[in-house]
């Protein structure tokens, strides 16, 4: 079966209450997931930095989105510029990691290129004709931020970034963060059964995350739904646990739990004097990176033991996900699963998060 034939047993049009899951396919096969790469990943703006690692002359940074090495770099003239990292004489890689620099420089055969990305050096030549340096510059593509971030997209999309984000304008604050540690998880599963987990409302929580569950009022459990983004909030449970997990919860939930996800992959969970980002990225069918950024208050004035507890709080929701999404993806490999159905009260959201990806995937980008 093609990976359209498998697009299309999913109705996007059907209700919440009649509809089905996408099927299994849709996770486990490798022309779907090229497929995504090409039309989700490629056209939709992904976050590639923070504002701050871009801040000086001649920073970068570097990603990789669906298998499309991005750079991102501040120019001599202060504009943020971005470019596939693709050196135009044999296709290696020119930059990696993160830092500054004076010009991109291949690591290959000595390619220099000017923070503009136009060919500065192309050394030893020798007598090469119907050569225009002009015409062998890095290939750019699109950048743009808001809030803290810097995002790339690698081909034209559906909506600019201010646009798609404006819902969490009045919604999220981010002023007042800084960031403190990131940590980065290998999951066995598909990069859409961490997001269908993330986007379920609140589902899974009251029997997976039980020291979560108790800090959180779940029948307060609230969703919005927008055109690319979807916002989860829930209010702080009136008690707290007394055991001292509870408490490390009961400080990063504070008085209410924001959730917001970003078509297609990329998660801000922003409560108390704290923000997390999570963010899912493709490496095949059946494992996918999920990046975490963490952030607090320059306020709060948090000590480093405070800091250390709240993110084991994190981390023992996070090993209980990773858990439970590896179970997800070895029963969507087995022959007794094929689709589901959504829960009425709670998967309006994870139904949005599946209709934009059969629209991303109707939708052929011009030649």
């Amino acid at each position: 079966m093609s990976w359209q034939q498998q697009r299309d047993r999913f109705t996007p049009e059907t209700p919440l209450a009649e509809a089905s899951t996408p099927p299994s396919s849709w996770y486990i096969d490798d022309d779907f997931a090229a497929a995504e790469g090409r039309l989700v990943f490629g056209r939709h703006w992904q976050p590639i930095a923070r504002k701050e690692q871009l801040a000086q002359r001649g920073s970068y940074v570097t990603a990789e989105f669906a298998g499309q090495p991005i750079v991102a770099v501040r120019g001599d003239d202060g504009v943020l510029r971005a470019f596939f990292n693709v050196c135009r004489h044999h296709a290696a890689c020119v930059m990696k990691g993160h830092g500054r620099a004076e010009a991109l420089v291949c690591p290959y055969h000595g390619w220099q290129y000017r923070l503009d990305g136009s060919l500065l050096k192309a050394p030893r030549l020798g007598a090469v004709r119907s050569f225009a340096r002009d015409d062998y510059g890095l290939r750019p593509l699109e950048i743009d931020s808001w809030g803290p971030w810097v995002f790339i997209r690698s081909a034209p999309g559906p909506i600019d970034l201010a646009e798609m984000m404006r819902p969490l304008d009045e919604r999220l604050d981010t002023e007042e963060l800084e960031f403190f540690e990131r940590r980065t998880y290998e999951i066995e599963c598909n990069w859409k059964v961490f997001v269908d987990n993330y986007l379920d409302g609140g589902y899974h929580v009251a029997h997976l995350h039980r020291g979560l569950a108790a800090q959180l009022a779940l029948d307060d459990y609230r969703l919005e739904v927008f055109d690319w983004l979807s916002i989860q909030s829930c209010k702080s449970a009136d008690t707290a646990q007394s055991d001292p997990s509870g408490q490390d919860f009961q400080a990063r939930v504070g008085q209410e739990a924001l959730y917001a996800w970003v078509h297609p992959g990329f998660m801000i969970n922003r409560y108390g004097p704290f923000m997390d980002t999570n963010y899912a990225l493709p490496i095949s069918p059946n494992r996918c990176l999920t990046i975490f950024d963490y952030y607090v208050e320059k306020s709060a004035g948090a000590s480093q033991d405070f800091l250390r507890r709240s993110l084991a709080a994190s981390e023992q929701v996070q090993n209980e996900d990773i858990e439970i999404c590896g179970s997800v993806q070895r029963g969507l490999n087995s022959s007794g699963y094929d689709v589901g159905r959504y829960s009425v009260q709670h998967e309006a959201g994870a139904l949005h998060f599946h209709r934009l990806l059969h629209r991303d995937l109707s939708t052929e980008p011009p030649p």
